[in-house]
């Protein structure tokens, strides 16, 4: 099926004409500010923060609940009374009218400025951002948000919800009926659609780029990319988003499977290049300048196919390893080793999560061959998955140069407790690095072998350490005090 994407409309070019027109009716229709100052603070505060919040919710202009947000706006933000922030509302709503039009995708629902937040909160906006992204004000963000985390709490604890339950409810007092309604559809979205917070996290890209796409195109996009990263350019991937024949991409390719091949086939290509570049200005696409030059995601854009490739990439692994062929590691590096890090990254988890400690055996080799922060990972689940390669790679990483290398294999070997480990990490409490020294001695309060407690003294007693240090060595001496107790 072909995927229409297109570019969100704006508003016209008349929109410069808005701040002239308001900065008038504020003057002349409400006896605009009487003193110098006053007129300075609406011309340089009031109307350029008025203007980029109708623009922005241009196709809200009508809607009841934009409305409501203006007046709070008014009210909250700018310190106009209730009662005179409702009137001036109206007013500014007619004149965004008079000058902008009404927008092609003009959305009278309720719900639709309610939808926007929540999205924002549930993928982890703070409020400033959602503020300064929407032009709502702070205030009633913030109030939206305590009611939301309140009907949380309230429908966690309630095992059969219903709306006249919600409504009725006392802790709930502050929410419309409306209000409720939406926050038990958004509810329910989690258990119907598949991966729907990849799917929020897609719609608020979409709306950052004012594209008019679908989430799961989007998504499909991003998906299709993956399957061929570092294999292609922009120009290159517009070609196959094309369906134009390629020698090098097999018909056995993951992308051609999913049907991502001829995604945008009826598009010109000069379409698809511009969209693609769009997605590298949002740093969502990103031009490999390493040894092998491409184009790859970025970890936002991965991140969102995450529950799309992860699963199968785990099951491969895990196939792999349980094979007889004599090839079983270096296939399974292959797998892992030059694919996306943050997919990388996940594919680790998911094996951890399976608790799969065959893939241990992988890691020594994988280690020097992979980024930074997947090398980081691989230590994470040795500590996770314990066995005999496990303790062979930590007490190797305990004296890497890098010293968050050695904080993370302090922090791996206290998470297996394996009694070997002791005396490397009685000479990680010499590490010239502090946080390090830390970890090494919370590790060994987690091995729990008493012989520990006179280097805690010392470390207790030693008016140069760290304060951080000494504290961590007070509570380990304790933990190991007690060990001797027994």
């Amino acid at each position: 099926m072909a995927l229409d994407i297109k570019v969100q409309p704006r508003p016209p070019e008349s929109a410069g004409n808005l701040a002239i027109e308001l900065e008038k009716m504020f003057i002349e229709d409400w006896g605009g500010p009487k003193s110098a100052l006053a007129l300075a603070y609406l011309r340089d505060t009031v109307i350029p923060d008025l203007v980029h919040c109708l623009k922005t919710n241009w196709q809200y202009l009508d809607n009841p609940t934009f409305r409501e947000i203006l007046i709070s706006k008014l009210n909250s933000q700018f310190a106009y009374p209730p009662t005179f922030a409702e009137g001036l509302t109206g007013d500014i709503l007619l004149c965004a009218k008079a000058v902008l039009g009404k927008s092609p995708l003009s959305n009278n629902h309720p719900w639709q400025p309610w939808e926007i937040i929540l999205r924002m909160l549930t993928i982890g906006h703070r409020l400033p951002e959602i503020a300064q992204r929407t032009g709502y004000p702070e205030a009633y963000l913030e109030k939206f948000r305590k009611q939301y985390y309140k009907f949380q709490q309230v429908i966690e604890g309630l095992a059969d919800v219903s709306e006249e339950q919600l409504v009725n409810h006392k802790e709930l007092a502050g929410l419309t009926v409306s209000q409720i309604r939406l926050l038990i559809d958004f509810q329910h979205r989690f258990k119907v659609f598949k991966n729907y917070y990849e799917r929020l996290q897609a719609e608020q890209i979409i709306m950052d780029l004012g594209l008019e796409l679908d989430p799961d195109g989007l998504i499909r996009l991003f998906e299709g990319l993956f399957s061929v990263e570092r294999q292609v350019t922009i120009q290159r991937f517009a070609d196959i988003l094309k369906g134009a024949k390629t020698p090098w991409l097999t018909g056995e390719s993951y992308f051609t499977k999913t049907c991502a091949y001829g995604l945008l086939a009826h598009w010109p290509r000069k379409q698809i290049i511009t969209l693609l570049d769009r997605l590298m200005e949002a740093n969502l696409l990103m031009d490999d300048t390493g040894p092998e030059q491409g184009l790859t995601l970025s970890e936002g854009a991965a991140k969102l196919i995450v529950p799309l490739v992860v699963p199968k990439l785990a099951d491969e692994v895990q196939n792999i390893l349980r094979s007889k062929a004599k090839d079983r590691i270096s296939r399974t590096l292959a797998v892992l080793q030059g694919r996306n890090s943050e997919i990388t990254i996940q594919v680790i988890r998911e094996l951890v999560r399976r608790k799969d400690t065959s893939v241990v055996m992988c890691f020594k080799a994988l280690q020097r061959r992979v980024p930074k922060k997947v090398f980081l990972q691989i230590i994470w689940a040795c500590g996770q998955l314990g066995g005999k390669d496990a303790v062979n790679l930590l007490s190797k990483t305990i004296n890497d140069r890098d010293s968050l290398v050695r904080v993370r294999t302090c922090q791996a070997m206290g998470e297996m407790a394996d009694q070997s480990f002791y005396f490397a990490l009685i000479s990680a409490l010499s590490d010239p690095v502090a946080l390090v020294r830390e970890n090494a001695i919370r590790a060994l309060g987690q091995l729990k072998m008493v012989s520990a407690l006179k280097h805690m003294e010392r470390i207790i007693t030693n008016p140069a350490e760290d304060p951080q240090v000494q504290r961590a060595a007070r509570e380990t001496k304790a933990i190991l005090q007690k060990q001797k107790d027994i």
